[in-house]
């Protein structure tokens, strides 16, 4: 399907969606002992990695906490980690295609604010590709009593 897409559409940007990577998990880790465990720790290596450097480090330490070094999907998964890796999308714009995740170890994210700059960061990226601030984000004013949003978030009609 790749080559087909950059062949026809060659300025398109194909990703992986993290929604089916997520459901192959049970088939493809369920075999090894601590099997909860290792998924819980994969969710959190995928969202809570800040940067390239960090998801680099953290999925290597992943890898040989569980002895995973030489597990063939996972060894797939990293070489194509650029187009499915929140952290390595982050630049580019999804006209909608993020979906909601309904498993329940991959419903937490990441909020950065910064209150000097007035500036906020979702790791599910709805600002970003849809222009509309997430309740995550949401929460994250409410919690500091933030009275005003930022010019930035409101969308013009």
């Amino acid at each position: 399907m790749k080559r087909a897409i950059e062949a026809c559409m060659p300025t398109t940007i194909y990703r992986w969606c993290i929604w089916h990577i997520t459901k192959k998990i049970p088939s493809k880790l369920n075999g090894y002992k601590g099997y909860a465990e290792i998924e819980q720790e994969m969710s959190q290596v995928v969202w809570n990695s800040h940067s390239k450097d960090s998801f680099d480090r953290n999925w290597n330490d992943f890898l040989l906490k569980y002895g995973l070094v030489d597990n063939k999907w996972l060894s797939d998964l990293y070489e194509d980690h650029h187009i499915w890796v929140p952290m390595y999308l982050d630049y580019h714009f999804w006209a909608g295609m993020r979906k909601q995740v309904s498993s329940s170890i991959f419903n937490k994210f990441m909020v950065t604010y910064d209150s000097v700059a007035v500036e906020m960061k979702c790791q599910c990226l709805l600002f970003e590709s849809r222009g509309i601030l997430c309740r995550h984000a949401l929460s994250v004013l409410s919690f500091k009593r933030v009275t005003q949003v930022s010019p930035r978030y409101i969308l013009e009609q």
